[in-house]
């Protein structure tokens, strides 16, 4: 008895300890962030509280780097009422998003920058700089740098712990959605709107691909199926999806399309009539199978935006997580699906494991017209 009372209660000290231990790491690697912001502000021009006018502003840059598909997605709203009032809109960004920047016809101008070669980047000229974004540590240190690398009048951030390069910085509360604070700097243009909702362009060629690879199974229900998120934790296990298709693949008229990074479908050997293992050259080719499904089932991830973009029936796969360690920034909050048909579950991996027979159950309803989608599942 004493032996068991014992280990339990070494385990709970082991356990403390690891806790403390992450919490220094923590706290010294903001620390270092810190240090690294401040030396890099002495080389940036000092805007707080000097006056924004924004009708001196004609072009607008958003640094766009350390991020993805998603994100770029979740501001397409933004950028068309910007397009809209007769703004410029520049993007700074890398070169792996280049195929999808270059598409969105509400961007004007794209600069392509190296993460790894900041100091070498070529000027940059702009009115106004906008960082969404500040509020990510990581993301914030990106920006900086970039601000160094750039000759501009006014700019604006949303959060971030560097003030001074700054006319307006607004604060990061909790409990936002990531089209909150696009919403506050649109305001602060005397750019008014009450939701904002994500758009991509129609890609006729793309389409065209597409309406003939869907030709072999035309009358069936067309699930597309993304398993893959950024990190494996968040990903479906090949034996949660192989689960997941048995369930959904029934009745005989529903034909399931699995897309994802190519590096990942290609390993996937699924013998299966009903399921197709999607591969394409491009991601507008995705965008367009995604475009002509009856319902899209997927992961945190880029394809839950895309699929809201598209107005599509969507189940959003998600796992409950915090950013940057902060527990005013909930992920499945600020990073939610947005729109009229989007059903998002939220999972963990203590009390709340993923449930493969409730997102099939959830994917059927749908599919049948039977899913109510509550007020706490859509977020406009």
């Amino acid at each position: 008895m004493f032996k068991m009372w014992f280990v339990k209660q070494m385990k709970k000290i082991i356990l403390y300890f690891k806790a403390l231990n992450r919490q220094r790491n923590h706290k010294t690697h903001e620390l270092k962030r810190r240090l690294k912001l401040y030396k890099l502000s002495k080389n940036i021009p000092d805007k707080r509280g000097k006056p924004f006018d924004s009708s001196s502003v004609k072009r607008i840059l958003f640094p766009f780097l350390d991020l993805g598909i998603g994100d770029a997605v979740c501001h397409t709203g933004m950028w068309r009422e910007l397009k809209k009032a007769g703004y410029i809109v520049q993007i700074a960004a890398e070169e792996r998003n280049r195929a999808l920047f270059e598409k969105i016809v509400d961007i004007d101008e794209i600069f392509i920058i190296d993460i790894n070669e900041l100091n070498s980047t070529p000027q940059m000229e702009t009115d106004l700089i906008i960082n969404p974004y500040a509020w990510m540590k990581r993301k914030e240190l990106f920006s900086v740098q970039l601000l160094q690398k750039t000759q501009y009048k006014y700019a604006m951030s949303f959060g971030g712990w560097l003030n001074k390069p700054y006319n307006l910085q607004l604060p990061a509360e909790g409990d936002f959605h990531i089209t909150d604070p696009q919403k506050k700097m649109l305001t602060a243009l005397n750019i008014q709107t009450k939701q904002l909702s994500y758009s991509l362009p129609a890609l006729p060629s793309h389409e065209e691909t597409i309406n003939e690879y869907l030709l072999p199974f035309k009358g069936k229900k067309w699930i597309v199926i993304n398993p893959f998120a950024s990190v494996d934790e968040r990903s479906l296990s090949r034996e949660q999806l192989v689960s997941l298709i048995s369930k959904i693949s029934e009745p005989k008229d529903n034909h399931i399309f699995i897309v994802g990074e190519r590096k990942k479908t290609e390993k996937l050997n699924i013998q299966d009539p009903a399921v197709s293992v999607s591969i394409f050259p491009s991601l507008w080719d995705t965008v367009a199978l995604i475009k002509q499904a009856d319902l899209v089932i997927s992961v945190d991830t880029a394809i839950v935006h895309i699929a809201c973009a598209l107005d599509k029936k969507l189940v959003a796969i998600y796992y409950s997580m915090l950013l940057d360690h902060n527990k005013n920034y909930e992920g499945n909050k600020i990073f939610g699906p947005i729109g009229e048909n989007a059903k998002q579950l939220i999972f963990n991996k203590y009390d709340r494991k993923i449930d493969i027979n409730l997102i099939a159950t959830e994917a059927k309803n749908i599919l049948d017209g039977k899913c109510v989608i509550e007020e706490k599942d859509k977020y406009l």
